[in-house]
């Protein structure tokens, strides 16, 4: 009898000490989101599928409508044989974009794929169709136009466009005479100046 007791007894402290464990273990996680509760950001570009080719984050960075956009995102290939996708703007030359068989192009690594012009301002959608040879597929797709607001494209960027140039007058590093005459040090040389006084006469 006594040996059942004791044999119960160690039963019910081992269910015990099994029960701290779990407890200790799953307290942190009780407290604290799992990792797959947390919600990951949507990206800034579009997400699609145009025939064996998906498109993955595509945007389009720019400073104007009028200015060159760069295509910024990545394509896969899920067909079995190489693949090129072109993006034709409204006007301008279209991009063509080689994609190896099962495989992916990033458009964040040179050479840069430029839209010219980009045919909308940043904070715009711009439609562009989407052709890829491997299967023959062709859609129109809208992408989003941004700028360097965004510090993660600032890198990404093309060429600013130019402020103007200079005039001919501000190429020059010497000041013209004025009305009042000019300092020695910025008057251009050359032969002096005849006064308007005559010279006198030799005597004969």
């Amino acid at each position: 009898m006594a040996t059942s007791i004791l044999r119960a007894g160690m039963r019910g402290a081992a269910a015990a000490l099994t029960l701290g464990v779990v407890l200790l273990t799953t307290g942190c996680s009780y407290d604290n989101p799992a990792e797959t509760a947390k919600i990951t950001p949507a990206t800034h570009g579009i997400n699609t599928v145009v025939g064996s080719v998906k498109l993955a984050d595509m945007l389009i960075l720019s400073h104007g409508a009028d200015q060159p956009g760069r295509i910024i995102g990545t394509v896969f290939n899920t067909s079995s044989k190489d693949s090129t996708v072109t993006v034709s703007g409204a006007s301008g030359p279209p991009v063509s974009i080689p994609v190896k068989a099962n495989g992916y192009t990033s458009l964040a690594q040179p050479p840069a794929m430029m839209l010219d012009p980009t045919g909308g301002a940043p904070g715009s959608m711009v439609t562009v169709k989407v052709s890829e040879d491997a299967t023959g597929t062709s859609a129109d797709v809208q992408l989003p136009v941004l700028d360097s607001t965004l510090t993660e494209y600032q890198s990404y960027m093309p060429a600013a466009p130019a402020s103007g140039t200079p005039s001919p007058t501000q190429s020059g590093g010497t000041a013209s005479p004025g009305p009042t005459g000019t300092s020695p040090s910025t008057a251009s040389p050359g032969p002096s100046p005849s006064t308007s006084s005559p010279s006198p006469s030799p005597t004969p």
